[in-house]
C-alpha cells in the first residue's frame, strides 16, 4: 500500500511538473553607499544609507520607475505585467539590495534585469535630486549580475519529487493506521471465544495451496494436516466422545473455510483407520466434487430428490477408509429438500454403514438449509476465519445454533498466519520423512494401508 501511494503520488508529481510552463529568473543586486554631505558625519550617512535601501526596493516596483525600466530595456509588455516580473528586498545590515526578475521568456528576463542595473541608480538620483540645488546622490553599484540561468527556477524537479514521495509515504502510512483501525476482523484467541462464547477446538495454520472458494486438501505432512490431528485429537479425549457419530462443520458466511476443515478433518479420522463419510449438504452451491476433481456428479440431491439408492451416489477417497457423498445436482430447492425427515433417513443409513460421518453444511447466516442440519448432528464445529471473520458473524452464527437445539462442540480458527521460523523449522523436522510417492500429486493423500475397524467410536488420539 505504501508503495502504491508512493508511486501514485511521484506519478502526479511529475505530471504536475511536465505541465508547468517553465519560469526564469535573472537576479541584479547593488550595494548601496550614501555619500558624506557638507556636515554630516559618515556614520550619519551609513544611517541614512539604511533608511534609504528599504524604500528603493519598494520604489523599484514603482509605476513610473518600471515604465521607465521597461521601456530602456525595449520589452514589449504592458506596466502591469512588468511589474508583477519584479520582485525587490532590500538588507538595512548589509545595505544590499536584491532585484529579481523572473519571466516565462529567458531573454526577456534578462533584458529586464540588465535595464534596471543601467538605470535604476540614476532614476533613483532624479528623483531624490529633483527638488535639491546641490542635487544629492546615492551610489547604487552592482556587485552581482545580472544573471542568465538556463536552468529554470520554476517548476523545481527535485522538490516536487521529493514532495511527492514524502507525501505518498505519509499517506499510505495513513491508509494503513486507518485500515487497521477499522478492521474489526477476528485476529486472536480471545477476542474469538469472546465473541463467539465457544471453546477453541484448534487453529488451522495458512495454507497458501488452498483456494478460498473451494475445499482444499492439505499435504499429509505439513503443518495444516498436523492441526486436523490435533482437531481429531481433542475431539477424542472429550467425555461424550463416543456418541458423536455425525458431526456437522459449519460456518457463519461464506469463504471461511468450513468446507476444507470438514474434508481434512475426516480424512484425519480415516489415516487413524475409522471408516469415515463425508456428506457435502449444501445443494445450493456444490463445490465438493469440482474442488477434488471427481467425475461423479450424482450425489446427496439425486438421493433426496430422485430417491436414487444411498449407496450408488457414494465415491472413494484418497484414503482407503474415506468415503466421498457429494451434494450433487445443485438446486435451489434446498430448504425444501433438506427436511428432518429426509436427513434424518440418510444419516441412519450412514451410521449404519461407517464409524464416522462428517459433514459439511451451507454457511449458517445466508440460508437456513444448514440450519436443519445442524440440529440432526451429533456436535457441530463452528469455522471461523483470521482476518475475515468479524466478531459480530460469528456471535450471529452461534446464537442461530442455539436457537435451533444444536449441540455445538466449539470452535476453529483458519488460515492462521505463522512466521516462516516455524515453517522452516517444521519443513527441516520432517525433510526426508515423508509417506507420500514422490510421483503423486501433491494436492491428494497418499493410499494409507487398510487398519482394523473400530466400530463404534469416531476417532483416536495419533
Amino acid at each position: 500500500m505504501i508503495l502504491i501511494s508512493v508511486l501514485l503520488c511521484t506519478g502526479i508529481a511529475g505530471a504536475v511538473t511536465a505541465a508547468t510552463v517553465p519560469v526564469y529568473q535573472s537576479t541584479v543586486r547593488f550595494y548601496v553607499f550614501a555619500p558624506t554631505a557638507e556636515g554630516q558625519t559618515a556614520l550619519q550617512a551609513d544611517e541614512l544609507a539604511r533608511l534609504r535601501i528599504i524604500g528603493y526596493a519598494t520604489l523599484l516596483t514603482s509605476e513610473k520607475i518600471v515604465e521607465q525600466i521597461s521601456k530602456a530595456s525595449g520589452v514589449e509588455e504592458s506596466v502591469e505585467t512588468v511589474t508583477d516580473m519584479i520582485s525587490a528586498n532590500g538588507d538595512a545590515d548589509t545595505l544590499i539590495l536584491t532585484a529579481n526578475v523572473r519571466s516565462e521568456d529567458q531573454d526577456e528576463a534578462t533584458a529586464l534585469a540588465s535595464s534596471i542595473a543601467t538605470n535604476f541608480n540614476r532614476l533613483v538620483n532624479d528623483l531624490e535630486g529633483a527638488g535639491s540645488p546641490e542635487g544629492a546622490e546615492t551610489v547604487l553599484n552592482v556587485v552581482a549580475g545580472p544573471t542568465q540561468d538556463d536552468n529554470p527556477v520554476s517548476p523545481s524537479e527535485m522538490l516536487n519529487y521529493g514532495l511527492g514521495i514524502l507525501v505518498g509515504l505519509a499517506l499510505g502510512v495513513g491508509l494503513i493506521i486507518l485500515r487497521s483501525r477499522a478492521d474489526n476482523t477476528l485476529r486472536s484467541i480471545d477476542n474469538l471465544e469472546e465473541a463467539s462464547g465457544l471453546q477453541l477446538l484448534s487453529t488451522v495454520p495458512a495454507d497458501r495451496k488452498v483456494d478460498r472458494g473451494s475445499p482444499g486438501v492439505s499435504v499429509r505432512n505439513s503443518l495444516q494436516f498436523e492441526a486436523f490431528r490435533n482437531l481429531r485429537t481433542n475431539l477424542h479425549f472429550r467425555s461424550d466422545a463416543d456418541s458423536l457419530r455425525v458431526i456437522a462443520v459449519t460456518s457463519a458466511t461464506v469463504g471461511e473455510g468450513a468446507s476444507t476443515v470438514a474434508f481434512n478433518l475426516a480424512a484425519a479420522c480415516a489415516e487413524a483407520g475409522y471408516r469415515t463419510l463425508l456428506i457435502e449438504t449444501d445443494i445450493r452451491n456444490p463445490q465438493l466434487a469440482p474442488g477434488l476433481g471427481s467425475v461423479h456428479k450424482d450425489g446427496l440431491a439425486e438421493v433426496l430428490q430422485h430417491g436414487r439408492e444411498f449407496g450408488s451416489v457414494i465415491n472413494s477417497g484418497p484414503y482407503e477408509q474415506l468415503s466421498i457423498m457429494c451434494a450433487g445436482t445443485a438446486s435451489g430447492r434446498a430448504s425444501e429438500l433438506l427436511n428432518a425427515a429426509a436427513v434424518e433417513a440418510v444419516l441412519r443409513k450412514a451410521k449404519e454403514a461407517y464409524d464416522l460421518v462428517v459433514l459439511d453444511t451451507a454457511p449458517l447466516l445466508p440460508f437456513a438449509d444448514s440450519r436443519t442440519v445442524a440440529a440432526l448432528s451429533d456436535g457441530v464445529i463452528v469455522v471461523a476465519r483470521y482476518g475475515y471473520s468479524t466478531p459480530n458473524g460469528v456471535r450471529a452464527g452461534a446464537e442461530t445454533l442455539e436457537l435451533v437445539g444444536a449441540k455445538v462442540l466449539g470452535i476453529v480458527l483458519n488460515a492462521v498466519p505463522l512466521p516462516k521460523r516455524i515453517r522452516a523449522r517444521f519443513s527441516s523436522e520432517h525433510e526426508g520423512h515423508t509417506d507420500a510417492d514422490p510421483t503423486e500429486d501433491p494436492g491428494t493423500f497418499p493410499t494409507e494401508p487398510e487398519s482394523k475397524e473400530k466400530r463404534g467410536q469416531h476417532v483416536e488420539s495419533q
